[in-house]
């Protein structure tokens, strides 16, 4: 709930079902900070103290197109279970301060956040471009709340025990979101890493095309590999397609190896896969028990990718094959990618549009995950989309609609299959109904089922 006061202030109020101990901690946790950046914003972390207590500082990347800045931030005012203060000293703004006030009744933690601001140029700033920072700020703070509240509150629902997990791919679109994800619901993260400068304590070095791992996560409770040559960029060329195959069963393959060779392994590894291993259907719907998919190349990179992780298997280790849609989000992959044009007017339709897009909204892959960490009866294969895909139409629309732009023409077969070869046709002009019924069956609530609801989250509608 936005509350409007003067040009220089900006107030908003967060409600959450939980107790306000449980509020506060999920705040002072390591990845608090990314799970409330808005993914619409290129944010990177520079350095960061741990918590949040006076004296406590952070020096982020803010990033829009080819200009970058550096916003330096700095804790000063802490009060158990009741208030925190950062300050900017140094950043976009001439003055911010922002207070956090937490207060429970009846079960109920209402979470306050009061800005105190000020443009540079004030007032003369303020009078040109004060509304457009206003609704910016509306924006990303509609976003923090949905964000806490539903992280919060799964927290609260599940009460995870706290785990040590391992996570390949930490930089990719999945792996950057899930990490902070992870943080916040109080488990350990130890990355995986190819680049040793990169290193930070207690992650570990690998190099899966070499065959190179330092297995030091002997005693860990779960790994989830996420690593993968992007598969929707470009034409396949015959090198691109031994990356897309070489860097899911290398990868796979080691860490499977590794996994069944120690004496004390992780008792869950969660292996990323996708919904190509079904190959192209028509309206029917998909669920875990539909066979690999024929003679499509990326239906045949799925039955391999999975079948390296057999070592793991075979050692008695529970493993989840995370078959995965489109994961919508705006800081990377299909969505990213259609901003631009669809903002535009733009936004085109492949082929004949009735296609099936199975789609999931980021957010849901996260609470998928940390739903399967806890369920240990699910094993094997899990799809990980939304109950409710829509056809490469009905989703064009949706998201022209949503951004108040005519939708474009539709691109013909041709056209597509000229500019993209086998890309196009196995990933722009094919598709597959894909239903999430483990995930359905056992449970889990997905918060953004519907994809409207979903891009009013992602792109702060």
């Amino acid at each position: 709930m936005v509350k409007n006061y003067s040009p220089n202030i900006f107030e908003h109020e967060t409600s959450i079902k939980a107790d306000i101990s449980t509020v506060f901690e999920w705040h002072e946790r390591e990845g608090a900070l990314f799970r409330l950046s808005p993914p619409w914003e290129n944010v990177s972390l520079i350095r960061r103290d741990d918590g949040i207590q006076v004296g406590a500082k952070c020096d982020i990347r803010l990033k829009t197109g080819p200009v970058s800045m550096v916003w330096k931030a700095e804790h000063i005012g802490y009060e158990k279970n009741s208030f925190f203060k950062d300050r900017q000293n140094n950043g976009p703004f001439s003055k911010w301060e922002h207070s956090h006030y937490f207060t429970e009744s009846d079960g109920i933690t209402t979470v306050k956040d009061h800005v105190e601001y000020r443009l540079p140029l004030h007032p003369f700033s303020t009078a040109v471009a004060g509304n457009f920072v206003r609704t910016k700020l509306e924006k990303m703070f509609r976003y923090r709340e949905d964000v806490c509240r539903n992280d919060i509150e799964f927290y609260k629902e599940y009460s995870p025990a706290p785990k040590t997990v391992v996570v390949s791919g930490s930089s990719g679109v999945v792996g950057s979101a899930l990490i902070p994800f992870l943080q916040t619901q109080g488990h350990r993260v130890i990355r995986l890493l190819r680049d040793k400068s990169k290193l930070c304590i207690g992650d570990v070095c690998w190099n899966p095309n070499a065959g190179i791992i330092e297995d030091k996560f002997e005693n860990a409770d779960a790994v989830i590999h996420l690593t993968g040559e992007p598969i929707g960029e470009g034409k396949w060329t015959d090198e691109k397609k031994r990356e897309i195959i070489d860097s899911r069963v290398r990868s796979t393959a080691l860490l499977a190896n590794t996994l069944a060779k120690m004496k004390n392994p992780p008792k869950t590894f969660i292996c990323a896969s996708a919904i190509g291993y079904y190959g192209a259907h028509g309206d029917e719907i998909i669920t875990e028990d539909e066979k690999a998919g024929g003679h499509d190349f990326i239906a045949k990179v799925c039955k391999k990718w999975e079948e390296a992780a057999k070592p793991a298997l075979d050692k008695g280790i529970r493993v989840i094959f995370l078959r995965i849609g489109v994961v919508l989000t705006p800081a990377g992959g299909a969505l990213q990618r259609m901003s631009l044009p669809f903002s535009l007017g733009l936004g085109p339709v492949f082929g004949s549009g009735k296609q099936y897009l199975s789609w999931v909204a980021m957010d849901d892959v996260l609470y998928s995950v940390g739903h399967l960490l806890e369920h240990k009866e699910i094993s094997g294969a899990v799809n990980l989309t939304s109950p409710k895909a829509v056809t490469s139409e009905e989703f064009s629309d949706t998201l022209a609609d949503y951004m108040r732009k005519p939708r474009f023409i539709n691109i013909p077969p041709y056209v597509i299959m000229k500019m993209y070869g086998q890309m196009g046709k196995e990933v722009l002009l094919s598709g597959a109904n894909v239903y999430p019924e483990k995930l359905i069956k056992s449970g889990f609530r997905f918060r953004y089922p519907d994809l409207i609801q979903a891009f009013g989250h992602l792109l702060g509608g």
